[in-house]
């Protein structure tokens, strides 16, 4: 497990490098313009997208992002105009330039080319629950809250929770919590309405554990005594999850962690130490 944080925030340091952004460039849009200007800025457009590093596909449903152009006759030239629309039709970014001339087009195509692919900033809180369960030192399965905030750049998804856990009895007579924070960075794979996402954090916060047992003193009566044990403990976690975003801008994710903390924890039931380490699946809803 040791090596595999590490690999991780390898491949989220490197996946920027490998990563492409396609487009589907939409029909031209033309307006008192000749049907050659279009196939001229369509074929430049693919060229210059190619020269950074990104792509043109055929099909619709494989982009990332829909490109709309305009030729627009104007009185002392031809406007042309971009709209980067994400794939459901928003519109995210647009430009504008007066060609006077066909040879204008090729600087105006690479322009749009280096200034469109900028990075895409949006901003999410919502609420998450769902169930936590502890590996060691006890084995522990139940409900887990996590209020959260999240913050993607474009295909980087970057979030700050709150995890709050009340353990029932489960072994019997044993009840504990789970109070943390944690914060990931995950890189999610495309920009479409369904994107897996793969990530790595770290994260703080207060386990503990307690158990009653019932006894008979020495007169026979029957008696309560209370153990329990408590640690604050620094950890780390990888995830994976799937991140829907509906048209009326609320994201569903569905997300899966392995966490294990730094600090041993004792196991009130046996005496013996363990570090702590478990795992969470939930949903979470944000906007």
């Amino acid at each position: 497990m040791k090596f595999i944080c590490p690999f991780i925030f390898a491949v989220l340091l490197a996946a920027p490098l490998w990563a492409k952004t396609s487009y589907y460039i939409l029909p031209v849009h033309l307006k008192n313009v000749h049907e050659d200007y279009a196939e001229k800025i369509v074929s430049l457009t693919k060229e210059y997208v190619a020269v950074e590093g990104d792509e043109v596909v055929p099909n619709k449903s494989d982009c990332d992002y829909l490109l709309q152009i305009k030729l627009i006759r104007k009185e002392k030239g031809v406007a042309v105009i971009y709209e980067k629309r994400s794939p459901e039709g928003k519109l995210l970014w647009s430009y504008g330039h007066i060609a006077y001339s066909p040879e204008d087009f090729a600087p105006v195509a690479s322009y749009v080319a280096r200034k469109m692919d900028r990075w895409e900033k949006e901003f999410i809180c919502g609420f998450g629950f769902g169930a936590i369960g502890l590996i060691a030192p006890i084995k522990f399965v139940d409900y887990n809250y996590e209020p959260f905030v999240q913050f993607n750049v474009e295909s980087i998804k970057m979030a700050a929770n709150l995890n709050i856990a009340f353990l029932g009895s489960k072994p019997k007579g044993v009840h504990g919590s789970v109070l943390g924070a944690s914060f990931s960075v995950a890189y999610m794979f495309g920009r479409r309405f369904v994107v897996p996402y793969l990530g790595a954090g770290i994260n703080g916060g207060l386990v503990a554990t307690e158990i009653k047992t019932e006894f008979e003193n020495r007169y026979g009566l029957k008696e309560e005594k209370t153990e329990s044990e408590s640690v604050v403990t620094p950890g780390y976690f990888v995830e994976l999850g799937l991140s829907l975003k509906l048209k009326n801008e609320v994201h569903i994710m569905l997300e899966s962690r392995y966490f294990r903390e730094i600090y041993k924890m004792k196991n009130i039931l046996d005496g013996s130490k363990e570090v702590v380490h478990g795992f969470s699946v939930g949903v979470k809803f944000g906007v």
